[in-house]
């Protein structure tokens, strides 16, 4: 059985200081958990000043550091918001192997069940996120094969997020046949768990995500295998549809199971839409046809207080109204007759499959970057009643720079770093502000031919004596160096700029009617952010954006601003049946425009009307002719 995870605040009363260690570019502070393979640490990148966690193994023999290795890989390579990303990894002279992921304050769910069963909606918010990440790693080719509340983080918010991939089979795992199969089985493993088997199917993982299930309602460790899951009716009756699901979740032979983790959460969803209806007051679930379900935007899971409210409640409002079949049916035949060339009665045509509504949102980051070069030695001649400043010289960074509007761009300028003032005698001079003339060396005198007529009219030259052209006579120059004052001052100056850029990004939209999306896009959020906070990095797309605003940052350049917009969409997808085919209209925008493909047209008409224009066409042109 897998060692139990542990994992504590960062305030945690008893979470242990250690030396200020610096590994690689991190600053290690305190320990605050301990892992199966490794032990936690909060850290700090000196270079970004931003707050993470390190891993470090903590266990030297190959099976564990090939797991350690193995987890980096993957949890580096994939990216989904309800899967703890790993930011860095290397191996350290000192600490050895270590890995980098975000600072979260989460707690391990295997805490948070230490102390009874979870409300019904936590455990539905929890199943759906984790099913979620789970169906994205089958879609790699990866099974978790470890799924159990030791390997999920959960939040104060109720973000989930699933962690340790150091057992899931992908085309990178190293050989496990050798290991002890009993160390690494746990209550959540499927009865058919082997590692020495070449391939892992996904339904180990619906068995995994099902036992978690059972643990989160009912407050205890699910049975082994081949004893029945106790009801959970007997204690609540309207736990009776969640028995449904469990009951197919583990199932004994895997062909009997759901075939994803995302299907099992939307069955589950569908069990509790009366406690669902009492949980909300702006949707009611139970009055939804059957086929309908709303999907909570990773954003708006996260970050969903800091969004518009009005844009959320209208939004659901709308998904509320869409869902049930009546409603639906009224939209699209009003649509049907509002367009000649569209389809009549498409409200009884159309037989939905599957009704799926949920926010589509974008994201546009302005950030400002500013350059401040290593200090560098200028000198000058020291003026009269200029002295050595007694302050200390203040860090580069935290100079006062010209007060610019914000966002603005400012071109490369020299900026002095304020008490570097140093006076220092003149290396030329040797402090006397004199130098000796070079043309007369001193002498303040020098010779000169001059030219004579003698008596028998022949010239020749004599050499006379005048005054040192240069010094003038006096045999010495002003030094050119101090400008004659003797002195130097040497300051320490920097060059500063500031540089503006905006990042971009959107939620997956592929396949989607991307123009209508953005027509129909509202603002829900417009705020000054700091881009290393955890939290912005919970979901995929934002924290795409903000790494590549953070990569832009180097050893001279910081991002010294922000400003996050976010705009968002309501989306309703149709899926319907026609002609043995499936086909899928798109509700786009609080207005429910309507998109389709050829089958909301009405091709009789448009076939009518091509004949009469060709008619037309054709008359037309034997006039001419």
């Amino acid at each position: 059985m897998s060692t139990p995870r542990t994992r504590t605040r960062p305030d945690a009363a008893k979470a242990t200081k250690i030396a200020k260690d610096e590994i690689r570019n991190y600053k290690l502070q305190e320990r605050i958990g301990q892992e199966e393979l490794a032990t936690v640490y909060q850290a700090t990148h000196l270079t970004l000043d931003r707050p993470v966690q390190i891993h470090i193994l903590r266990r030297a023999d190959w099976i564990s550091a090939s797991r350690f290795q193995l987890s980096a890989r993957l949890s580096a390579r994939l990216s989904h918001p309800n899967l703890l990303p790993v930011i860095d990894a290397g191996h350290d002279d000192h600490f050895g192997a270590y890995l980098v992921t975000p600072m979260l304050h989460a707690r391990l769910l295997s805490e948070i069940l230490a102390d009874g069963p979870l409300d019904p909606m936590l455990a539905l918010r929890i199943t759906t996120q984790i099913a979620s990440a789970l169906d994205y790693l089958h879609s790699q080719a990866v099974v978790h094969r470890d799924v159990q509340p030791a390997n999920i983080l959960v939040t104060p918010q109720g973000v989930a997020y699933l962690t340790n991939l150091s057992l899931a089979a992908s085309p990178d795992t190293p050989d496990f046949s050798s290991i002890d199969e009993a160390d690494y089985l746990t209550p959540y493993s499927a009865p058919e768990q082997r590692f020495d088997q070449g391939e892992s199917a996904p339904s180990l993982d619906v068995y995994g995500l099902g036992a978690v299930i059972y643990h989160m309602f009912s407050g205890e460790l699910p049975p082994p295998p081949e004893i029945d899951v106790p009801a959970l009716a007997e204690r609540d009756p309207a736990l009776e549809g969640v028995d449904r699901v469990l009951q197919r979740m583990l199932a004994l032979q895997p062909a009997a199971r759901f075939t994803s983790p995302v299907a099992a959460a939307t069955m589950l969803r569908q069990a509790l839409r009366l406690q669902i209806d009492d949980a909300t007051d702006d949707m009611e679930e139970s009055q939804w046809t059957p086929s309908a379900e709303w999907l909570e935007n990773p954003l708006e899971t996260v970050l969903g207080e800091m969004l518009d409210p009005e844009f959320i409640s209208r939004s659901r409002k709308r998904a509320d109204d869409l869902h049930r079949a009546h409603v639906l049916r009224r939209l699209l035949n009003r649509w049907s007759r509002k367009g000649y060339f569209r389809r009549t009665a498409l409200g009884q045509m159309v037989q939905p499959e599957q009704i799926v509504s949920y926010n589509l949102y974008t994201y546009s980051l302005r950030t400002l970057y500013e350059t401040r070069t290593p200090p560098e030695p200028r000198q000058r001649p020291q003026q009269e009643h200029e002295r050595a400043s007694p302050l200390p010289v203040p860090p580069l960074w935290d100079v006062v720079v010209p007060d610019v509007p914000l966002f603005s761009e400012v071109k490369p300028q020299e900026l002095m770093l304020p008490n570097s003032t140093l006076i220092l005698a003149c290396a030329e001079c040797a402090g006397v502000g004199m130098l000796i003339c070079k043309t007369c060396n001193g002498k303040g005198t020098v010779e000169r031919m001059r030219k004579i007529r003698n008596a028998d009219q022949s010239v020749s030259e004599v050499p006379i004596t005048v005054p040192c052209p240069d010094c003038r006579g006096y045999g010495k120059l002003t030094c050119p160096h101090c400008m004659g004052s003797g002195h130097l001052v040497e300051e320490q100056v920097f060059t500063w700029s500031r540089q503006a850029r905006l990042w971009e990004n959107t939620d997956d939209m592929e396949g989607l009617p991307q123009s209508a999306i953005t027509r129909s896009t509202e603002a829900v959020y417009t705020a000054p952010i700091n881009v290393y906070e955890g939290h912005w990095h919970s979901v995929a797309p934002l924290a795409e954006l903000l790494r590549a605003a953070i990569e832009n940052v180097g050893d001279n350049t910081r991002l010294i601003a922000a400003e996050l917009s976010i705009h968002g969409t309501p989306l309703t997808e149709v899926d319907y049946q026609l002609n043995d085919t499936t086909h899928t209209l798109y509700i786009v925008g609080v207005d429910n425009q309507i998109l389709g493909d050829w089958t909301l047209l009405n091709l009789e008409r448009i076939a009518l009307a091509t004949i009469f224009l060709l008619l037309v066409l054709g008359i037309v042109l034997a006039l001419v002719l």
